[in-house]
């Protein structure tokens, strides 16, 4: 069924794998504006989510049958009509396996972590031809680009090392050595450092991307999921999880001093955070559904929530159907 998209209307996009879909809520009530099945129920869940370079299609990665672990994964990445909310229709792997990660490069090109098959993938968005396949040696499973947009690099969950790839020749340029395993990461503003959440404590790695070396380590309340920078660069804000005691948490950091930190209590594990365009709020992607708003300055909850319309959430992004 298609949807008719208000293009001055601001959506929020979000990967839910409860009902397997890509959802789409309208940024300023919070109402669904539409719900693509994208994946296939206890089989083919959707995780990551990434929009071509022209605005018109998002691609979403279905992992396989669970987060991680005991996952047996899939092999497909969904395709969705940005413009009337359609499945256009599944990138087949073929023979790799556990699609999560992706990034749009520069030229447009999507690039794809395939875990279980241990690989880096370049596809072009328009024939779903896989062009190129680096193989990392670790099974990759969260990506970062450059601002610059010439190199990305890959974590690898229990495996201690960063993988850093040049883009443009498509190769593996360097293996930057860490403590443990880690989590998601994210590269600062201006390209010199790599924020890396650690694999299983609560712990912040800071990488000089130049020297590609440990620079420091920062204590969290909860060990790390995705770290997220501000707009204006100057916020780094950690989705983080005490198992132990079920407890979450958004930690909010100041991206040149991570010692300064300040923790908001969410009342369920937070997966992906999205700030506003002026880096005053932001909202977070929680388990149960629900994507409380946070004002940043008071690190606290306010008005202006919004719930996924099923559980466990993964990635959230703005969506402009102007801009794309």
């Amino acid at each position: 069924m298609t949807t008719q998209i208000d293009p001055t209307r601001r959506l929020i996009l979000m990967t839910v794998k409860e009902n397997v879909s890509l959802t789409a809520l309208d940024a300023e009530t919070g109402a669904t504006v539409a719900c693509v099945e994208v994946g296939t129920l206890n089989t083919g869940k959707p995780h990551e989510l990434a929009i071509s370079k022209d605005g018109t299609r998002g691609f979403i990665s279905l992992y396989g049958s669970a987060d991680y672990g005991p996952n047996v994964p899939d092999n497909r990445i969904a395709v969705v009509d940005l413009t009337d909310m359609t499945l256009a229709g599944h990138i087949d792997l073929n023979l790799y396996k556990g699609p999560h990660a992706l990034v749009i490069d520069e030229q447009g090109k999507l690039w794809a972590t395939v875990d279980h098959s241990r690989c880096v993938l370049v596809i072009d968005p328009v024939s779903w031809e896989i062009e190129h396949t680096i193989w990392l040696q670790t099974p990759g499973h969260f990506l970062a680009a450059a601002p610059d947009g010439k190199t990305l690099y890959a974590s690898s969950k229990e495996y201690p090392v960063i993988t850093e790839i040049d883009i443009e020749s498509r190769s593996v340029t360097a293996q930057i050595p860490v403590p443990v395993g880690a989590q998601a990461i994210r590269v600062s503003k201006d390209g010199s450092r790599l924020f890396v959440g650690d694999f299983h404590r609560p712990l912040l790695h800071v990488i000089d991307c130049k020297k590609r070396e440990l620079a420091s380590t920062h204590a969290l309340t909860g060990v790390p999921g995705w770290p997220f920078l501000s707009p204006d660069g100057k916020t780094l804000a950690v989705s983080t999880f005490d198992e132990l005691n079920d407890k979450g948490y958004v930690e909010i950091l100041d991206a040149n001093a991570p010692d300064s930190r300040r923790v908001v209590d969410v009342v369920d594990e937070p997966f992906h955070l999205l700030f506003s365009d002026d880096s005053q709020h932001l909202h977070a992607a929680l388990g149960n559904g629900e994507v409380p708003k946070i004002d940043v300055t008071k690190a606290e909850i306010v008005d202006g929530g919004y719930h996924a319309g099923g559980s466990m959430p993964e990635a959230i992004v703005a969506y402009d159907p102007i801009a794309g």
